[in-house]
């Protein structure tokens, strides 16, 4: 089947009117012709794109032979033509096909077709759900390149600054060849180096760091004239002179990296610039250390309630009647009693709802460092507000900080829409459609794999408790090893990391753990995971944006086996696990085992978690595999409520920003 093409437009000869156009993963011309103007809107926008790459592949082949100065004369021709208020839409074909000859001459590798329809469907301010191992990185330099031709600045995100690192330094040489600057951000980095990163074409960092630099700009733009102005006046120079202190230029196009990580996982999460804390004094800990104490010695049920699906806890009126009678600390720090009640309840939250290795951990310093569940990786700058931090660090015995004023905040929800143009990817998007197009008016295209995916997805295994699982877990990867297959074994949890990484130093095999204790030898452990005879225990840090190549001989003997140790809070966590096998069209295969007292279970009530635990540890000859549906509907329903809350907060949020508008402030400084 064979398509027309209009003439080239861009200073070159005329396009043959004739050109080859294979069926490919990406389906048939006329099937697509007719779904890209007829179809639901997801589906057009993979049709028109798929239409698109035939006309890429033209210019690819045209201008394959041309010098590499050459290559910079035509891109520097595209740019401007870009500033000169060209159609940028129209200069994607050409643009695209100098990025693939560009990524060919620099990374010996051809873009796949699969990935110049994601690359298109992105540039057109869409979210694709490309499968894990099918190259986001490469995806992405397309349309950031096209992009980036305006002189606008173009921003690439990341869920943490190892990835952003590694994708600058991979891809960025693909940029310098086509005469691009590539700019890289990192946390701490000097404020001179921040601006130049800025100032490059393309620049590459965490979704945070962007926000937090927007927050900062804020705070400049504060100190002048921009005080009192609305936002839309401030963020375009308006309402005062003098130069722009901005490090960060205009919000003009974003391609969100692991897009589900940002705009689900951490829309809760405010972005927050707060003021220096400061340790507290003897006095100032009084209050902290004697709620710790309290909560120690209460009991569930009988001195508090506690609600897992609200995540809340409240004292009942015997709570109550302990505090008030318990000798409550006095003097110029002591509290009023509703007070003193809330601090307790605080206290409380940090023994029962937040666990040592897996919402934090103690760092070599004796400080408390969040761990971010959906990534497994260590957050030194994060702290809980309202008090829980000071609850923790006196539950841990370490130096207490006060709590500090902010500044200036943002939600990723707000800060993302203020982009001109947005687009992102990831391998796990399809299961929150509906809220991506909600929350950010963004369809999700799931654009298919450029081969057929050799992954097998074996059944649940359930057992009884923890410790039989891990029994198991050991075995599975004996066995696993016996016929030459590399073993990954994700776990939720440091402390499980830590129990599983000792059960198979006893049982004598060898492996290599990753946990946000090692976070700084992720490279060097993703390297070797896929590799004959390797077992790599390993938290989330593994789960999303590592590549695991397969060593010399391991395909053969079936790939890459992956094990999950427990089911996350949401399914999309679980699949990005699974995604580290069979990648590319390598085999692979991958098995979640479970046990009757993982944490899960907790979404199901608190009662029904306490029944299915004495039934764990009670034994018995039973078919423990027919408990596994229960896993699923306890992960339906937190996901609905993680669901519910999402919107709650954007819809508070929006109401705020609203009223502060009408007073004529910023929306985002205090």
């Amino acid at each position: 089947m064979s398509t027309a093409i209009p003439p080239a437009a861009h200073g070159h000869a005329e396009a043959p009117r004739k050109i080859e156009n294979t069926p490919g993963r990406l389906g048939t011309w006329p099937v697509n012709t007719t779904v890209a103007r007829v179809g639901l809107p997801w589906k057009r926008r993979l049709s028109r794109a798929a239409l698109l790459v035939p006309k890429v592949r033209y210019f690819e082949k045209l201008h394959a032979d041309v010098s590499d100065a050459q290559l910079v004369e035509m891109s520097m021709a595209l740019r401007g033509k870009a500033r000169g208020k060209w159609d940028l839409d129209k200069l994607l074909p050409e643009a695209f096909a100098l990025a693939s000859i560009a990524i060919q001459r620099t990374l010996n590798i051809r873009p796949f077709d699969v990935q110049l329809a994601a690359g298109s469907v992105m540039h057109f301010g869409g979210l694709v759900e490309l499968a894990t191992g099918e190259g986001k990185t490469v995806s992405a330099s397309a349309p950031a390149y096209l992009n980036a031709l305006s002189g606008k600045g173009v921003h690439v995100t990341t869920v943490n600054d190892y990835l952003a690192k590694r994708d600058a330094e991979w891809i960025g040489p693909v940029y310098q060849k086509l005469g691009m600057t590539v700019g890289v951000l990192q946390q701490k980095m000097d404020e001179n180096d921040r601006i130049t990163a800025y100032k490059a074409d393309v620049t590459y960092g965490t979704a945070a760091e962007f926000g937090f630099d927007f927050l900062r700009d804020r705070l400049k733009l504060r100190g002048g004239q921009a005080t009192t102005a609305p936002f839309w006046a401030a963020w375009t120079g308006g309402g005062g002179g003098g130069p722009d202190p901005r490090g960060q230029r205009g919000l003009h196009y974003a391609i969100v990296g692991e897009a589900d990580s940002i705009f689900v996982d951490e829309a809760k999460t405010p972005l927050i610039i707060a003021n220096p804390p400061r340790l507290a004094e003897a006095e100032e800990q009084v209050v902290f250390k004697w709620a710790d104490e309290l909560a120690r010695d209460m009991r569930r049920d009988e001195h508090f309630l506690m609600n897992a699906k609200k995540d809340k806890i409240e004292l009942t009126d015997a709570g109550k009647h302990l505090v008030r009678y318990s000798n409550p600390p006095t003097g110029k720090h002591a509290k009023a009693m509703d007070k003193l009640l809330e601090a307790v309840e605080r206290g409380l939250h940090a023994y029962h709802r937040f666990a040592r290795d897996q919402h934090y951990m103690v760092n070599s310093e004796n400080k408390i460092v969040i761990i971010d569940e959906g990534t497994g990786r260590p957050m030194p700058d994060r702290h809980w507000r309202d008090g829980l931090h000071q609850a923790v660090e006196a539950k841990e015995k370490v130096a207490i900080n006060m709590p500090s004023s902010h500044a200036a905040q943002v939600t990723f929800q707000n800060f993302y829409r203020l982009y001109e143009k947005l687009a992102g990817m990831s391998g796990t998007l399809l299961p929150n459609f509906w809220e991506m197009r909600k929350v950010y008016r963004r369809w999700t295209t799931k654009v298919p794999t450029n081969k057929p995916n050799r992954r097998e997805v074996l059944p649940d295994s359930v057992y009884p408790t923890e410790d039989a699982k891990f029994d198991a877990v050991v075995k599975k990867t004996q066995e696993m090893l016996a016929v030459g297959r590399p073993v990954l074994i994700g776990t939720r949890t440091v402390e499980a990391s830590k129990k599983l990484s000792a059960k198979l130093t006893a049982a004598a095999v060898p492996h290599q753990v990753l946990n946000a204790e090692q976070n700084e030898r992720e490279a060097d452990v993703v390297a070797g995971a896929g590799q004959l005879g390797m077992v790599t225990v390993a938290t989330n840090m593994a789960g999303r944006g590592t590549d695991i190549k397969l060593g010399a001989g391991v395909a053969a003997n079936g790939g890459l086996h992956v094990i999950g140790t427990e089911r996350h809070e949401a399914e999309r966590i679980d699949r990005q696990l699974i995604g580290r096998a069979g990648r590319q069209g390598d085999p692979g295969s991958s098995q979640f085992m479970l046990a009757l007292e993982d944490q899960l279970l907790e979404g199901l009530g608190h009662a029904k978690q306490r029944e299915l635990e004495a039934l764990g540890k009670a034994g018995g000859d039973r078919d423990w595999n027919s408990f596994a549906p229960l896993f699923t509907q306890a992960q339906r329903r937190l996901e609905a409520r993680h669901y519910r809350q999402r919107l709650d907060l954007m819809n508070y949020d929006k109401q705020r920003q609203e009223m502060l508008q009408d007073l004529g402030a910023d929306a985002y400084v205090d």
